[in-house]
């Protein structure tokens, strides 16, 4: 049969939404047949080069409806089975049944083919209708049955196929809107990963600078505890200084714990302001001390001070309306320099200087270097790496080298908000 050639080694189930449209067609076509309804003239033979019993005009027509069923599938073999059934069909005289069944393979064809393939069956459909209507107008006088003429050619080619076209663009204009919305799911994903790691290094670091220094402190100076059996007051002083340590210890990471909950005790929300620090500073200079490291904080970066360290030192001399953001990274700074030093150096010495110059608040800890003694507890390596992100987060910058025969630590933090801003 006509309409099977094109199914032959192919394995396309019909699909349910094609079944009813080939019935339907097949169902409203047989109707027109019997009922006469058919011709689009009223003696249809004297268009027809068959005169053939009506009921060999259902094969093709049957063949045609045959097509319908694989119009999602095989849309463009769909429609050239359905023309090869038109052509038998207007050797028998064109009719109405076999109209409606090429109309909706032309529908079919321009919608689901290929962009390409639609484009061109577009332009052969333009093509044919200019053709066509030019040819009516120069060979038919009768003006009333060119107008006829040309609407029905319009009604049988153009406008399925307008139609399709008009469906096609807004599903590719639908299939777009649905891939950009994917596409931002997608970067909104990594956009939220990106932030919850880098929410998880901000808290990793925080831990090691607010804990590491206090636990570090207490090791070491637990350590010390050892070899000063036979001092009773250097015991109770370095004691009391373990004490202190682990209760700043508990403290912060209370507040810290708070801090991520958004809530205090009293189901207050927290200010997200961070509090001045470098006022505190002889807290980190005492707990230091107590590890046996001698400390001097001295107004400016020095590694020869000529005054010896004393139990009280020299307030910090900061400028007026300092970011808190700097305020709380040089602490951080400092803390993390003398609890390197107390690991690495023993016993030996350090010296602290805090300054603000040319918009900028500089902080270095000079140590002397170890030589060749082992360090009292082994470094991870994040320490300084969290001293690095803390300046980099402020738009600021942190060093660490050898100098001569000591260990400097200089950190560069931007004081005023335009700068720090540029830097962010």
């Amino acid at each position: 049969m006509v309409g099977l050639g094109f199914l032959r080694g192919r394995s396309f189930p019909p699909d349910r939404r094609d079944v009813l449209p080939a019935v339907g067609l097949f169902a409203l076509g047989t109707f027109l047949y019997v009922a006469g309804w058919y011709p689009f003239f009223r003696d249809v033979h004297t268009l027809a080069l068959w005169n053939l019993p009506i009921a060999w005009r259902l094969i093709p027509l049957f063949c045609a409806c045959l097509a319908v069923l694989v119009r999602r599938h095989l849309p463009l073999p769909a429609l050239g089975a359905g023309l090869l059934c038109c052509v038998v069909d207007v050797l028998m005289g064109f009719s109405i049944s076999m109209l409606l069944v090429v109309s909706e393979l032309l529908y079919s064809a321009t919608l689901h083919a290929s962009r390409r393939a639609s484009r061109t069956l577009i332009r052969t459909v333009i093509a044919l209708v200019v053709l066509i209507t030019t040819g009516l107008l120069w060979s038919v006088h009768d003006w009333q049955v060119v107008v006829l003429l040309i609407l029905l050619m319009l009604t049988i080619v153009f406008v399925p196929v307008w139609w399709a076209m008009t469906v096609r663009q807004e599903r590719e204009v639908a299939e777009a809107e649905r891939t950009r919305a994917k596409q931002q799911a997608r970067i909104a994903e990594l956009d939220r990963r990106t932030a919850v790691s880098e929410e998880r290094a901000r808290m990793a670091r925080d831990l090691h600078d607010v804990i590491a220094g206090h636990l570090s402190a207490i090791a070491i100076q637990s350590d010390a505890v050892g070899s000063m059996a036979s001092d009773g007051p250097a015991v109770s002083t370095v004691l009391r200084s373990i004490r202190k340590n682990s209760v700043e210890a508990l403290t912060e990471m209370r507040a810290m714990i708070e801090l991520l909950r958004g809530q205090n005790a009293d189901e207050q929300q927290l200010p997200q302001d961070s509090p001045a620090r470098l006022a505190e500073l002889h807290v980190l200079l005492d707990s230091a001390r107590a590890t046996g490291l001698e400390v001097t904080l001295t107004p400016t970066p020095t590694t020869t001070p000529t005054t010896p360290t004393t139990p009280t030192d020299p307030p910090v001399d900061l400028p007026p309306g300092i970011p808190a953001s700097v305020d709380l990274a040089a602490y951080r700074i400092v803390q993390e320099a003398l609890t390197n030093a107390a690991k690495h150096a023993a016993g030996s010495r350090a010296w602290v200087a805090v300054r603000a110059e040319d918009g900028d608040l500089h902080v270095e800890v000079t140590s002397k270097l170890a030589g060749t003694r082992n360090p009292v507890l082994p470094g991870t390596g994040t320490g300084l790496l969290n001293m690095r992100e803390r300046a980099a987060a402020i738009g600021g910058t942190v060093s660490a080298e050898p100098d001569g025969g000591c260990w400097r630590v200089h950190a560069k933090l931007p004081l005023g908000p335009e700068k720090e801003h540029k830097h962010s």
